[in-house]
């Protein structure tokens, strides 16, 4: 893949509803969280959330588009439009723009307040657009009808693994020929408070009275995820052409990787061995000289479950265990919570301004890192050093397991 270049951004979040204030807070360690809309709902004291705040749709798109849209897809848009003005493609060349939108809840909330609205009023309390708002194709049309764009259009519900599918299959299609450029990434909204009270249930996240705690990738003691929300995208193009145009390059797509676990509805096998084996694939798909020690950091899928980062943890071992130096891991999840199907694309954008500053974002809310991890997960502060070549993982239910290869030029 050292043909397809990064030449645009954008990212709807928590922490910043631009790729420069993102990356800053990043770097900061600033964690946005408080309590859910539902905190006087019995089971839902003490659980915490990370909502992207201040966000107007109206800034971003007319309001015809605001009034037949779903949140996830809202923000999508929003995201898209700031990577497209940072590309500066003047003119997309429509036939050859592919758009590939990764998302996993999709259009719940739509959903949940229509079947609310029956109950209460009726058939007149549904939402007469609800499938154009709640179907998990419509971020990716919208932004394709925003463009006008006549390429490959499409969708992939990966659950928190989508956005890195949808990237990896993007830049397949600029690899075959099958497109130019394409507009790629992720999007999910908060999640409803059915979704929150069922994850509560099944034991993804455990109420406890300090918000700062809510989500602490490979540390010692946590307790679980911290919902989370936004949306990524990045323009991917053409190398040759990118260059043609003088355009910025922010990173290239160097590999990807998609397995199954095959293992179970929500859980990653405990070994890890198919999420170490899909980071293996990635990096021979990157054909890097140097195998996995040209690889100089990694952002972690790292959601804070016990179980999850077990199981990471030892992926990341068995494949970087043997190292002379250490590998440097980050998880941004303690930040902006779990964004689900924006995750993968998030970590992302991560990695780009890490290599772009030259220091590592560090892992928010972690202070005691679990000791079976052979690597150092960077906490408190930035790693400062060169860093050329990252690798960014997305692990999702239904044991969907993704990585990305990207270097800094």
């Amino acid at each position: 893949m050292e043909g397809i270049a990064i030449t645009g951004l954008g990212v709807i979040s928590s922490i910043g509803h631009s790729v420069d204030e993102f990356g800053a807070n990043l770097s900061a360690g600033h964690v946005a969280v408080g309590p859910t809309p539902w905190e006087q709902v019995e089971g839902l004291g003490n659980v915490w959330m990370s909502k992207v705040e201040n966000f107007r749709p109206e800034d971003w798109m007319e309001p015809r588009v605001v009034e037949g849209t779903d949140t996830f897809a809202q923000y999508a848009i929003a995201a898209a439009v700031q990577a497209v003005e940072h590309c500066r493609i003047a003119e997309f060349d429509a036939p050859r723009t592919a758009v590939v939108i990764g998302t996993s809840c999709a259009g719940t909330e739509t959903i949940a307040e229509s079947q609310r609205r029956l109950d209460s009023e009726g058939p007149s309390g549904v939402d007469r657009k609800l499938q154009i708002k709640a179907w998990a194709n419509m971020a990716a049309g919208q932004i394709a009808l925003r463009w006008k764009l006549h390429g490959p259009l499409l969708t992939v519900v990966t659950a928190c693994a989508s956005s890195i599918d949808a990237i990896g299959i993007a830049a397949r299609l600029i690899e075959r020929g099958d497109a130019d450029v394409a507009i790629a990434g992720g999007c999910d909204a908060s999640r409803t408070q059915v979704t929150t009270i069922a994850a509560g249930l099944y034991g993804m996240l455990s109420p406890q009275p300090d918000p700062l705690k809510a989500c602490r990738p490979f540390n010692v003691e946590r307790f679980g995820v911290m919902g989370g929300e936004g949306a990524g995208i990045v323009v991917l193009e053409r190398a040759d052409l990118a260059r043609s145009r003088a355009a910025e390059i922010h990173g290239r797509l160097r590999g990807y990787a998609s397995l199954s676990d095959g293992y179970h509805p929500s859980s990653s096998n405990p070994d890890g061995s198919w999420e170490s084996r899909t980071m293996e694939m990635a990096v021979e798909d990157a054909a890097l000289p140097g195998g996995t020690d040209d690889v100089d950091a990694l952002i972690a899928h790292g959601t804070g479950t016990p179980l999850g980062d077990i199981a990471e943890i030892r992926a990341i071992n068995r494949v970087y265990g043997e190292r002379r130096e250490p590998l440097r891991v980050a998880s941004i999840k303690g930040h902006v919570g779990h964004t689900a199907g924006a995750a993968g694309v998030m970590g992302l954008l991560a990695a780009i301004h890490s290599m772009k500053t030259g220091a590592l974002v560090p892992t928010a809310g972690t202070t005691e890192v679990e000791p079976e991890a052979a690597f150092e997960v960077v906490i408190g502060k930035p790693w400062k050093g060169r860093i050329d070549t990252m690798q960014v993982n997305g692990f999702g239910f239904g044991g969907q397991n993704a990585s990305l290869i990207v270097s800094r030029r």
